[in-house]
């Protein structure tokens, strides 16, 4: 087993599972208050604020989205970088056991 099959989640893909849970949390919560019937007085107010939690949340998780995307593509470009730096190398350089 090699170490790239054991890479722990990044921070970003951390951050972007909690934000999914927390949304899918959201929108069971305003699901049960819709089939409860509509909500008048307090209860209004609260779902007010639940949907506009929402629709932060939502955008917040299409920022991470994007900064994730963003940050693997400077990886990938990176690592690309360096494989073509060690490709190059002189073949002694590589193995000294030769």
């Amino acid at each position: 087993m090699t170490k790239s099959n054991l890479q722990k989640p990044t921070k970003v893909e951390r951050a972007r599972a909690r934000l999914d849970a927390a949304v899918a949390r959201l929108e069971a919560a305003l699901d049960n208050r819709a089939a409860s019937g509509s909500p008048e007085g307090p209860d209004a107010d609260a779902a007010l604020k639940l949907s506009g939690e929402l629709e932060a949340l939502r955008k917040e998780n299409d920022t991470l989205k994007s900064v994730n995307e963003t940050v693997s593509g400077r990886l990938d470009g990176a690592i690309g970088r360096l494989k073509a730096v060690i490709g190059a190398a002189p073949s002694g350089a590589q193995n000294k056991d030769v």
